[in-house]
């Protein structure tokens, strides 16, 4: 396996990449719009099972998401899209992106159930008690936030944003650069780490198109979404420039 080199990229590539996506996406709209939508699709069909179906979901969304990457890599070298690429990365490479799901599932438990065994402090317990009625919601704005409570909450947070740079690159680089699924994840934090403020652009413009993709009656998910999805891969190629 031959190892890959990633470069730092300007702080402005995170718009460049929204960009790069918005750009691949209008030459073919509606067949990235039955991507995302299938994606979605399935991932709700999914977790209707109880318990198992969302776990089942994590484990084989990185092999759609790599699914996705190859679809970007055909329109990238102007081969035609076809809806069943989605699919192909589960016999090309299911088995490392399985992993890579498997991986980050365990992480994002650890995120959204650890806290909750770190102490009995009231604040952490009605976060994670997954009570949304209007009185523990009331109840919770009347508790003070404190220094256990505080801590715990920032290191879910960076346990989260720990996860998430691990698993952004880790289904292009198993399915274009192939990798292993632990080296793809450890490479991507690293790469995600050089590359944080181009990120951190990044999210607050997509966080902005999405709050935006809301008017009128959500019809800009039908753009917002499926370019997320591209700028996996776009960001990885400017990242892993030689690929």
């Amino acid at each position: 396996m031959t190892p890959i080199a990633y470069r730092t990229v300007p702080f402005s590539h995170g718009w460049l990449w929204i960009r790069l996506a918005f750009r691949m996406y209008r030459r073919k709209p509606l067949m990235w719009i039955a991507y995302a939508t299938a994606i979605v699709i399935i991932g709700a069909l999914l977790t209707l099972i109880p318990i198992v179906g969302a776990f089942v979901f994590q484990l084989i969304a990185p092999v759609l998401n790599g699914g996705m990457m190859l679809a970007c890599h055909d329109e990238r070298r102007l081969q035609p899209l076809q809806f069943n690429r989605l699919f192909s990365a589960f016999s090309s490479h299911g088995s490392q992106l399985v992993t890579v799901g498997g991986i980050y599932l365990t992480g994002m438990l650890l995120v959204f159930t650890g806290p909750s065994m770190m102490g009995s402090d009231p604040v952490i317990h009605l976060l994670y008690s997954g009570l949304n009625t209007p009185q523990a919601l009331q109840q919770l704005q009347q508790l003070p936030l404190t220094l256990s409570a505080g801590f715990v909450l920032g290191l879910s947070l960076l346990l989260f944003i720990v996860m998430l740079m691990a698993y952004w690159f880790a289904p292009a680089l198993v399915v274009l650069g192939n990798q292993r699924a632990i080296d793809a994840m450890k490479l991507s934090f690293s790469a995600c780490a050089a590359n944080f403020p181009a990120f951190f652009l990044y999210g607050v413009i997509m966080f902005i198109l999405l709050l935006l993709a809301t008017i009128p009656a959500m019809l800009g998910f039908l753009i917002v979404i499926p370019i997320g999805f591209i700028n996996y891969y776009i960001s990885y190629k400017d990242v892993f420039r030689h690929q």
